[in-house]
């Protein structure tokens, strides 16, 4: 493979490093929190937004958004500029976890009739507490991914938008959000998008 590109091994070995990084920077506050967390407020689009199960389908499809980058972003610069959107993301959010806690008032979560519904709301349920609300990561990465993916062309950039404002409504919809953290999350992300793009314009690399 030429020197463009890099490797699937490589791909996959600096998603190892942002696992750890990730297991450090929001497992570990989320299930071991250092101080009390917060409770933020419910505004009208929080109480008005009904609890829908079959929305944690695509609550967790974000992680396919994320597979997809890793896959398709193969050239170097393209692959490192993406990574640096993760990490960059993923320290100022791990900053809030750990100096700001906050968490969401979750409802327990009913059975649902649907099998496969019901075991992906429950993974969720056990997987994730109610902690790490602000800002979301969760939005903050999926913005991140689907805004690395634009260089694959107007109309796949299109694609991601469209599935990545689904990923943010069913934040609210699962009852794992609040409003603001959607909004946090967006914020987090635009600022790292900002930065990550002057570096790669004063190094002359991928323009936005």
């Amino acid at each position: 493979m030429g020197s463009s590109h890099c490797s699937l091994g490589y791909r996959l070995m600096i998603l190892g490093l942002f696992a750890i990084a990730y297991w450090i920077l929001y497992v570990i506050p989320n299930f071991f929190p250092s101080q009390a967390a917060v409770e933020l407020p419910l505004l009208w689009i929080d109480q008005w937004v009904p609890f829908l199960p079959w929305t944690f389908l695509i609550y967790t499809s974000d992680y396919f958004v994320f597979a997809i980058a890793i896959l398709v972003l193969s050239h170097r610069e393209e692959f490192h500029s993406f990574a640096r959107l993760m990490f960059g993301i993923l320290l100022i959010c791990g900053a809030f976890f750990y100096g700001y806690p906050t968490i969401y008032p979750r409802p327990a979560y009913p059975e649902h009739s649907v099998w496969f519904v019901n075991s992906v709301m429950q993974f969720v349920a056990s997987a994730d507490t109610p902690r790490n609300c602000f800002p979301s990561m969760h939005v903050a990465l999926t913005a991140g991914a689907s805004w690395a993916l634009r260089v694959k062309g107007r109309s796949t950039f299109l694609l991601f938008i469209i599935w990545s404002l689904a990923v943010f409504a069913s934040t609210l919809s699962t009852k794992q959000h609040y409003f603001l953290d959607i909004v946090g999350g967006l914020l987090v992300t635009a600022t790292v998008v900002a930065l990550e793009t002057r570096f790669s314009a004063r190094w002359g690399r991928i323009s936005p």
